[in-house]
């Protein structure tokens, strides 16, 4: 968002007062009419220095509202290569979400969530994420790591997949005290290997 600085106008300028000593309703002739215009100047003056010197302040202070997501969802993985039926284990840990911690310190994420629009839900495990390392949330089975989470679901049923192939669908993750911590939204396709969709912090 841009923000556009005040704009600033001078004042009126002082009223005539009708009246005054003279016979005909002139003002005294000691009224100080030059120095009044002066005060005017530099109260105008000093609004427009403020309102320039004060437009970068405001465009940082927008910059620092939209920060980066300390652990973002950097690639969902929705579709393994090839048809989903027969469902395999090895289909199942072909869907997957990569998250990334953006930061240069490690991340506790022990009780942090991810879903998706369906509602499946995976807790995460007692976990840390290294500084700027990433980890793969698997939906399959297998032996958690540093590097490889798996969400647990088992073949052969087709509804063990979680994220969908087609139409609108929307990954979200949320920290321990239930906060949104980033969420991502893709539309499905087909595609002839596996489908899968790449996010900027």
């Amino acid at each position: 968002m841009s923000a556009n600085a005040p704009q600033s106008t001078l004042p009126p300028s002082p009223p005539q007062h009708p009246g005054g000593s003279g016979p005909h309703g002139s003002p005294p002739t000691t009224a100080p009419v030059q120095p009044r215009r002066r005060g005017w100047l530099r109260i105008a003056l000093a609004a427009m220095l403020l309102g320039v010197f004060s437009l970068p302040l405001l465009g940082v202070g927008q910059a620092s509202a939209a920060t980066v997501p300390v652990v973002y969802i950097h690639e969902i993985q929705y579709s393994p290569a090839g048809p989903d039926i027969p469902v395999t284990t090895a289909k199942l840990n072909a869907e997957w979400v990569q998250l990334t911690n953006t930061t240069a310190r490690s991340v506790a994420m022990t009780n942090w969530t991810l879903r998706d629009k369906a509602g499946h839900v995976y807790r995460f495990p007692r976990f840390v994420l290294g500084a700027h390392k990433s980890v793969y949330v698997h939906t399959g089975t297998g032996t958690n790591s540093a590097i490889n989470l798996y969400w647990g679901h088992k073949p052969p049923s087709s509804f063990s997949y979680v994220w969908n192939n087609s139409g609108t669908e929307t990954a979200r993750l949320e920290n321990a005290a239930g906060r949104t911590v980033d969420y991502r939204t893709y539309v499905g396709r087909s595609v002839p290997g596996p489908a899968y969709v790449i996010y900027r912090p």
